[in-house]
């Protein structure tokens, strides 16, 4: 009979492997790649927050600007202040706030040539011409986006 020692099949008896340096080099690179898929991640998520706060604030100022041009809800009110038209009875989302915060006054003049752009003043003039341009303001929570809306309102008489 002979020697019964058996070969070893090539596969099991190699000794090859990854060596400490690769294997390093190897985590390295997966956690640069992990931090900046996550770092991308965090940025989206933090700007679709913003984004959509700023949405909010600019649907609740244009809602607001309806809700004043409305003369059902707010009749026009000669020589108004900030505080002359309510917005109490519009629909505002939890944290969000918006208010009138200008209250600008037509002073009557018509001015010549092809382009028309009425002038407005901050004081009411000896008498209300009947146009007013209404600023206003709708903040999101923590003050972290604001929205401006202007609007025309003229008197209906």
């Amino acid at each position: 009979m002979g020697d019964e020692r058996r070969a070893r099949p090539a596969r099991f008896g190699s000794e090859a492997g990854f060596s400490l340096a690769e294997i390093v080099i190897t985590i390295a690179i997966v956690g640069i790649t992990f931090t900046a898929i996550l770092g991308g991640m965090i940025t989206a998520i933090t700007v679709s927050s913003q984004h959509r706060k700023q949405a909010t604030a600019d649907t609740v100022a244009r809602s607001a600007a309806e809700w004043i041009k409305d003369p059902a809800q707010n009749a026009y009110v000669n020589c108004a202040g900030t505080g002359s038209y309510s917005l109490s009875g519009l629909t505002v989302p939890t944290g969000y706030a918006v208010s009138v915060t200008a209250v600008q006054y037509w002073n009557g003049t018509v001015p010549s040539g092809a382009a028309y752009q009425p002038t407005f003043q901050s004081g009411c003039p000896s008498s209300d011409q009947g146009l007013q341009r209404i600023t206003i303001s709708a903040t999101a929570p923590s003050s972290s986006a604001t929205e401006t809306v202007q609007v025309l309102k003229r008197a209906t008489t």
